[in-house]
């Protein structure tokens, strides 16, 4: 039997195998020692029995001033493979509930406090910088944004729309907020046009934001979190009903 191929098998590197095999062919041993039987330079050889300690392959032993090292009962290898094993059905669950065997599923992520609302926003304008022709298409509750969003992130938001100049379509609610807002971002780009609600209803506690295929819901509450869902035909649903909205709202 080829130890060293077996041992390559069952997860061991080929370095590892070698200081592994000295190690219980030597007994208790120098690190030097061990480098000279395992043909490798010592410092490689220190950083292989750390490995192999934290695996629970081996062991150091302080006699006199001397630091040895021992290989432990090879049954540790058997121990460390059924650990091994019961990590891996321990997560099995988690890791097919999370498999996209179907190309058409969604893509869902949670973005969680005002971090994750900064890493969206620069998201959507990196896709737009690289995607010139692209347009962003925004519908929610403004006023409920500026009350739980922090200054420095609506700031980015405003300095991140002005500076990719993309074309931006939005609706919101027909208030004091949304009209001050909307004077603000025109001055610095152009190319943004907004829409109000007429007598349907209002948006609440939302904001939502439509680049290429992602939907970004910002849920603005006092628990400030973002849900991404990257899918085509779901990106392509929502863009049809937005433009219906937009034909029906008012213009400023």
């Amino acid at each position: 039997m080829d130890l060293r191929q077996s041992l390559l098998e069952i997860g061991l590197s080929s370095k590892q195998s070698e200081v592994y095999l000295a190690c219980l062919q030597l007994g208790m041993e120098t690190v030097l020692r061990l480098s000279k039987f395992a043909n490798l330079k010592r410092p490689t050889v220190y950083l292989i029995l750390d490995e192999l300690e934290v695996m629970g392959l081996v062991s150091r032993v302080q006699k006199e001033r001397k630091i040895l090292f021992k290989a432990e009962d090879p049954e540790a290898i058997v121990s460390r493979l059924k650990m091994k094993q019961e990590t891996a059905l321990a997560i099995l669950p988690s890791l097919k509930a999370i498999h996209n065997l179907d190309p058409e599923k969604p893509t869902i992520k949670i973005h969680e406090g005002i971090p994750g609302v900064r890493n969206v926003y620069t998201d959507i304008f990196t896709y737009l910088a690289n995607h010139p022709g692209e347009k962003l298409l925004i519908f929610g509750a403004l006023k409920d944004a500026l009350e739980h969003f922090e200054t420095q992130v609506t700031d980015f938001f405003y300095r991140s729309i002005g500076k990719v100049q993309a074309s931006v379509r939005e609706i919101g609610n027909d208030d004091h907020e949304t009209r001050k807002y909307y004077r603000a971002s025109a001055k610095l780009n152009p190319n943004h046009d907004i829409r109000l609600i007429r007598d349907e209803g209002r948006f609440f506690q939302t904001d939502n934001m439509l680049y290429g295929n992602r939907l970004a819901i910002f849920s603005v509450k006092e628990q400030v979190f973002v849900t991404t869902v990257e899918s085509a035909s779901i990106a392509e649903t929502y863009r049809t009903l937005f433009n219906m909205a937009w034909r029906s709202g008012k213009r400023i």
